[in-house]
């Protein structure tokens, strides 16, 4: 292999596995490798873990990595990028005070309804994934963890602390946390008074493309790593609105993953809003995008088919619970599905509302639950297209991203439910090409927007078949209805 060839690695810590993907200096991926991990639910509605897993996990894809690539001595760039809101709270000896507390985690609903009527933020700045509702249930409930707090850092930051003994954060990471203010750009320290810390425990922030720090000797002799390669700080795994697909006025980008972005590039001095901040704005340079996020989408899917399927109990695989989800006519024989397993943040911002099946009868079996879930999503995702529309932002086509795009029909699904034609422009390394473009840019390469282009092939066009207008009109008909029902009961 040249040397020249690899030359960037990018890492995701996600919810449930780390994946490490090697690119060379044009955005080619050479190499990638993943690995799972577990969290546990000690009750209903909770979700925590270990972040030693994620170090472990780290460690064995490089060591994976390098069966593919004799040496990584060649990298030049290391960055990183994972799953948002998730606080790993260390003690002065930057020992883990348990439990890590996850993002999708929603024991604090009622420290969250708390918290807005404090602090009077929309629910777009404050949810009950975010970080700071988690630290209050904390103060209520575990005081004398929180005494011990000296340091708050989120699951890539811990990685890379990990890598360089360098404690930060990025610009992108603090809008996840309920501890930022959005209007002065800064820790909004007070609120820490909230939950009984000192404003020294929150990291510094950094711009993403910003240095990281340098390995240390002791970790790059131990993962066979050239000392000297630069670590890039990273972004939250926000980055996903910008890998999925190149941005451009009238096209939605959706990141298909466990739960799913969904956001559109606004045209110059628009300024659309929406009531009680359904979608929102969100500015990462150079983009101002307009959007909203969904809880539970592939999640949903995955849901199914561990819990109601019990696909490894009964020795099937998913893709054999999919194929026969397939065969079940559009519109699911009437079946309808909710999402909002988790709550929902995209349209209603409630921890309260629940998900659900409505329309079974006796002759419905796991074939139409099936493809009511992957059918139920594809009704989210319009939901969210009619707010655009409604909010006067003209949406001509969609394009779709991360790992629900390898679901076999899903992606038709959605594109004859939505009505849109579908362009498929990356895969599942949706947010490590921006860690790409972030290497590429930091080591003077070239530019940031330049490098993330270079990423994108021409994409895969998915194109809506009309004759199932009609069906799926009926059937989210009843979507609308039921899911107003669930939000309001």
């Amino acid at each position: 292999m040249k040397k020249e060839r690899c030359a960037i690695l990018g890492v995701d810590v996600g919810t449930s596995s780390l994946k490490a993907v090697v690119y060379d200096l044009q955005g080619k991926v050479i190499a990638m490798n993943s690995q799972s991990y577990t969290f546990s639910t000690p009750q209903p509605g909770w979700a925590e873990i270990d972040p030693e897993l994620w170090w472990l996990a780290f460690k064995k894809a490089i060591g994976e990595l390098q069966k593919t690539i004799p040496s990584l001595q060649q990298l030049q760039a290391i960055s990183f990028t994972g799953q948002m809101h998730t606080a790993v709270l260390l003690d002065e000896n930057h020992a883990i005070i348990q439990p890590t507390i996850m993002w999708l985690d929603r024991r604090a609903a009622s420290e969250t309804a708390e918290l807005l009527q404090k602090l009077n933020l929309p629910s777009y700045q404050l949810n009950s994934t975010y970080t700071l509702p988690k630290l209050l249930w904390l103060h209520k409930h575990h005081p004398e963890k929180m005494e011990k707090v000296k340091k708050i850092l989120w699951p890539k930051d811990y990685l890379r602390w990990r890598i360089t003994g360098e404690i930060c954060t990025d610009s992108t990471e603090v809008v996840g946390t309920g501890m930022y203010d959005f209007e002065l750009k800064k820790w909004a320290e007070s609120r820490l008074d909230l939950v009984g810390l000192e404003a020294d425990v929150l990291p510094e922030i950094k711009s993403p493309q910003e240095d990281g720090g340098k390995i240390l000797p002791e970790v790059a002799a131990e993962l066979g790593l050239n000392p000297d390669t630069k670590i890039v700080i990273g972004m939250g795994d926000i980055a996903a609105l910008l890998g999925g697909a190149p941005h451009k006025v009238g096209r939605v980008v959706c990141s298909l993953g466990s739960s799913s972005m969904v956001f559109s590039v606004l045209p110059e001095n628009s300024f659309p809003s929406l009531p009680k901040d359904a979608l929102y704005t969100v500015h990462l340079e150079p983009y101002r995008l307009y959007g909203g996020v969904s809880s539970t989408t592939g999640a949903a899917l995955v849901w199914l088919y561990e819990k109601i399927y019990e696909g490894e109990k009964r020795g099937k695989s998913f893709e054999e619970c999919i194929a026969a989800a397939l065969q079940v006519s559009p519109g699911c024989e009437g079946v309808c599905f909710i999402p909002y397993l988790a709550g929902e943040r995209s349209p209603y911002w409630s921890d309260e509302v629940k998900g659900g099946f409505y329309g079974l009868n006796l002759s419905h079996d796991i074939r139409h639950l099936t493809r009511a879930v992957m059918e139920g999503v594809a009704y989210s995702l319009r939901h969210l297209i009619d707010l655009y529309e409604a909010s006067g932002v003209k949406v001509e086509e969609l394009a779709l991203a991360a790992g629900g795009i390898r679901v076999p029909g899903w992606v038709q699904i959605i594109a004859d439910v939505c009505q849109k034609n579908v362009l498929i422009y990356a895969g599942q390394d949706t947010v490590t090409k921006v860690l790409y473009a972030l290497c590429a840019s930091a080591l003077g390469h070239a530019g940031f927007e330049e490098s993330l282009l270079s990423t994108f092939s021409e994409p895969d066009l998915v194109c809506y078949d009309p004759k199932y207008a009609l069906t799926y009109d009926e059937t989210y008909r009843l979507y609308r209805k039921f899911s107003a029902f669930a939000a309001n009961c």
